[in-house]
Parts: structure tokens; C-alpha cells; sequence
């Protein structure tokens, strides 16, 4: 889901995951859709929005729905 070479796109990545892990989500359990995002944003040269606990809360729901 996520591929990023280059030392300092290593760096932001590493501050994702740690963000991730700030609200309280093991990074592996966040939403794809999250990885995606900051993979695509990383691209770009953007900066990815951060992972919050409210959008952890509705991927888990979508989850409950989705088979």
C-alpha cells in the first residue's frame, strides 16, 4: 500500500506511523485507505493528513458493514 524511497520521505512516513500510533491505533490496524492516501500525497509532494480517532472509528464501522 505504500512504497517511498528517499530518505527524507522515510522520515515523514516514520512521523505517520508515530501519528498513527498517537491516537492510540497500531499502524497496522489503521485503514488502507490511510496508507493510500499518504502514499499518494508523498508523491505529490504534499503533506498527508493525519490519522485521527474518528476516522479510525469509521473505517472499524465500515468493516462491521462492508463483508
Amino acid at each position: 500500500l505504500l512504497r517511498i524511497a528517499g530518505w527524507a520521505k522515510v522520515q515523514q512516513v516514520l512521523q505517520m506511523i508515530d501519528t498513527v500510533e498517537g491516537v492510540g491505533v497500531d499502524p497496522a490496524d489503521a485503514a488502507p485507505d490511510y496508507w493510500r492516501h499518504v502514499h499518494n500525497r508523498l508523491s505529490a509532494g504534499e503533506t498527508p493528513r493525519w490519522y485521527t480517532r474518528s476516522r479510525h472509528q469509521v473505517w472499524l464501522r465500515r468493516q462491521r458493514i462492508e463483508p
